[in-house]
């Protein structure tokens, strides 16, 4: 069990209604806010409130099963996300003995140390939340971010890169496995890519994006295609690399494997069920400008 005590705020329910996770998603139940899994819709634990005059202590727990898939950090951080966001300090937050590596991530990413006594500060978190870049209908960018895990506005969409990288040594593509505890596509192979930071170029985003993910360095790029899919837009290139097999250096948490494949095996692998649907659909449209 998990206990926070935070002092100096009143309870406001209508705050947590559009709390968005990938992951999971809240819901209040009478007296207790339940967590569920977003995609199956299981339960998954609890956040109960007591307010007591000007402080509120919250309990909060998760089912066995999903205490070792790292969502006691996410759940925390999109309650307090969502219900202090916009604050621009808290009173108190003083947190009792928690997981070691939950507290441990809370600390360090959200709240500001001051003689032992924690403080939630919204700089403090804006710098870690990751913002992503904000295109209209005619790929003009958004002077505003989104946010990761917030709605985005009809007719906007939020920036993705995908780089298809080429290796100048052997003439083949880099693919690399995504990690099994991903929430989405677990496990299933696919190029490399992410999101455009705001106020980021694209072609500076696919070069950071592939020296994160992959520890190599994009020598030269190519422009291929531009896709719309639902609110998000995808930016294609082909990029170029000069390495050894063995340079490449896995993101942790995000790949667990990787191969480099020549044209042909790369064409039957987007061809099969081993990658992710959508990416599939994208890059079988220009696998042949490659």
């Amino acid at each position: 069990m998990i206990h926070l005590v935070i002092t100096g705020m009143k309870l406001n329910k209508d705050l947590i209604k559009n709390v968005y996770s990938p992951r999971i998603k809240l819901q209040y139940n009478n007296d207790l806010i339940e967590v569920l899994d977003r995609f199956s819709n299981e339960y998954v634990g609890f956040i109960k409130e007591i307010p007591n005059n000007n402080e509120l202590t919250i309990e909060f727990d998760i089912e066995n099963k999903f205490k070792n898939k790292g969502l006691q950090t996410e759940i925390l951080r999109e309650y307090l996300r969502y219900k202090y966001l916009w604050e621009k300090k808290c009173d108190l937050i003083t947190c009792y003995p928690v997981l070691e590596q939950t507290k441990k991530v809370l600390l360090k990413r959200y709240f500001k140390n001051d003689n032992n006594k924690f403080y939630i500060n919204k700089d403090i978190y804006m710098s870690h939340v990751e913002k992503l870049q904000l295109y209209d209908e005619n790929l003009n960018r958004i002077p505003y971010p989104n946010l990761r895990g917030e709605d985005i506005k009809p007719h906007t969409y939020a920036g993705i890169v995908d780089v298809i990288i080429r290796n100048n040594k052997n003439n083949k593509y880099l693919t690399t496995r995504r990690d099994l505890n991903k929430v989405t596509s677990p496990g299933l192979w696919e190029i490399t890519g992410g999101g455009i930071d705001f106020g980021e170029d694209i072609e500076k985003a696919l070069v950071r994006e592939v020296k994160e993910e992959t520890g190599l360095d994009i020598i030269s790029y190519f422009y291929l295609e531009t896709t719309k899919m639902n609110d998000l837009v995808y930016f294609t290139y082909l990029g170029i690399v000069d390495a050894k097999d063995d340079d490449v250096k896995l993101q942790k948490n995000e790949t667990i494997d990787y191969k480099w494949r020549d044209k042909d095996e790369l064409i039957e692998l987007f061809n099969s069920d081993l990658v992710p649907p959508k990416q599939r659909q994208r890059i079988l449209k220009i696998i042949d400008k490659i």
